[in-house]
């Protein structure tokens, strides 16, 4: 089962220890039902999975800890190697919490992580905020949430090609590169990025400098839809704006199938922080 963490300091341990090993800490509240759900899940899983250490915190008790780690609703749960953060699950999702556990024993702290054959960076698009995310002039019937994982659906631009997409993400990242996926006669061409700005429209995105310009072509698709970005200018992104405006058929409709952003982390908990929070709380 699920050891409760007793003092600060315990936390500090913990991600040292996750130098060494999977580390599952399991943020709770006392007054939450669906945590009472979770602490069964990780009683089982603990069985399951004895190379994993398994944590609780209460979010009450150490709310330094939950607001250096960025935790906004309990149940949530993070996965920590080599120090830093690489996963969260939240809610009581039995099936999304052993995902996180295997893709976490699978991933050597980022070291030899290869996202879409990017070699040193993970796939980061399971930290995209939905609720805070939007795609301006898309199909209702083909939302900017289809694009997110992969399958059949996808993202359409509705009453003309050009799409505006607001991504927002739960923690600051470095972003490397961009992947794309769309049926050829659709696919964006023309993409202008820009950096933690959410008031970007339509006008705005052909008139302003952007962080950066692409143009996809057929054989960056067919070649798995990676680009790469200049990875200086990316290097603390809250959120992405992409303008699209056009496609490669020269199209009324743009569409894409998946986008997955490809990169690092910003560890949202480390040893420095969670120490000068320590230090500087009176009893």
């Amino acid at each position: 089962m699920a050891v409760n963490v007793e003092r600060t300091e315990q936390f500090v341990e913990i991600l040292r220890e996750s130098s060494e090993k999977l580390v599952v800490v399991d943020f709770y509240s006392t007054t939450c039902p669906p945590c009472l759900v979770v602490d069964q899940i990780l009683g089982q899983l603990a069985s399951q999975y004895p190379t994993v250490a398994f944590y609780k915190v209460d979010v009450k008790k150490f709310s330094d800890v939950a607001m250096q780690c960025r935790i906004s609703a309990t149940p949530t749960l993070q996965f920590f190697r080599k120090g830093r953060s690489i996963n969260e699950v939240k809610g009581a999702n039995k099936t999304a919490i052993v995902q996180a556990i295997d893709a976490g024993l699978s991933d050597n702290g980022g070291e030899t992580a290869a996202a879409f054959g990017v070699v040193g960076h993970s796939d980061l698009t399971r930290l995209v905020l939905k609720t805070q995310s939007e795609c301006l002039n898309q199909d209702d019937d083909h939302p900017m949430d289809n694009i997110f994982t992969e399958g059949a659906s996808r993202l359409q631009s509705d009453v003309d090609e050009q799409l505006v997409i607001h991504v927002s993400f739960n923690q600051p990242i470095r972003l490397h590169s961009l992947m794309l996926k769309a049926p050829l006669e659709h696919a964006p061409r023309s993409l202008k990025l820009f950096v933690n700005r959410t008031d970007v429209g339509f006008d705005d995105a052909e008139a302003a400098e952007a962080t950066q310009q692409i143009e996809m072509t057929k054989e960056i698709y067919e070649r798995g839809g990676v680009v790469n970005l200049r990875y200086v200018r990316f290097q603390n992104v809250n959120s992405l704006s992409i303008f699209v405006a056009d496609n490669l058929g020269d199209d009324d409709v743009t569409a894409i199938s998946q986008l997955a952003f490809i990169g690092t982390a910003i560890n949202s908990a480390n040893v420095s922080d969670i120490r000068q929070g320590e230090e500087g709380h009176s009893h």
